[in-house]
């Protein structure tokens, strides 16, 4: 029996070192654009984003892989972990894995913002409820005349029985969301 020649072939195995290396290099920059997007990196998202940025020369050599070609190639599944290693060193950022987590951030932040509108829109109606002007200096004696202590007194308590705030184990009003101190204990010992 004759020996099978085609594996000895020069133009097929000059065709496949060219597949080879064009394949290489695609799977290189899909890796890179999916690091850019910060997308999920896995067998399939590879192919996927090799097919979109596939050029001509890459469709005419089929350098476009499967998901099981990858599995198959170990230079590839290194690539692919050494991509992966990359992300996890230098992620930062939040990383959403579908529009519904975008979604759901989206209006957590809108409900939060909404609520602390809310919270300043209360507050500013108790202190026009107290008719305080903006005074830019007043002496001791004329802050006593305005009776602060009471209007704070009521604040405080307008605060802590709606639960925007609490008292802590220092004695100051604390704000509830932010934790920021919003009365100090050195007033609360006034009243």
């Amino acid at each position: 029996m004759a020996k099978d020649l085609r594996s000895d072939n020069d133009n097929l195995q000059a065709w496949r070192n060219k597949r080879s290396q064009l394949t290489e290099k695609l799977l290189e920059r899909s890796l890179q654009e999916l690091i850019k997007l910060n997308a999920k990196i896995n067998q399939k998202t590879i192919c996927d984003m090799m097919k979109k940025i596939s050029t001509d020369e890459d469709k005419k050599y089929n350098a476009i892989i499967t998901p099981s070609a990858i599995s198959k190639n170990q230079l590839y599944k290194n690539m692919i972990s050494e991509a992966k290693q990359k992300i996890k060193l230098t992620d930062k950022k939040i990383n959403y894995t579908i529009d519904g987590d975008k979604q759901l951030e989206i209006f957590q932040l809108r409900t939060l913002l909404a609520k602390k509108e809310a919270k300043i829109k209360e507050l500013e109606s108790i202190i026009d409820m107290a008719n305080i002007s903006h005074i830019s200096k007043i002496s001791e004696n004329e802050i006593n005349s305005i009776g602060y202590k009471s209007i704070v007194k009521d604040l405080v308590e307008y605060i802590k029985s709606n639960g925007f705030g609490y008292i802590n184990d220092e004695q100051n009003l604390i704000d509830e969301d932010t934790q920021n101190i919003l009365v100090t204990s050195y007033i609360l010992k006034d009243l």
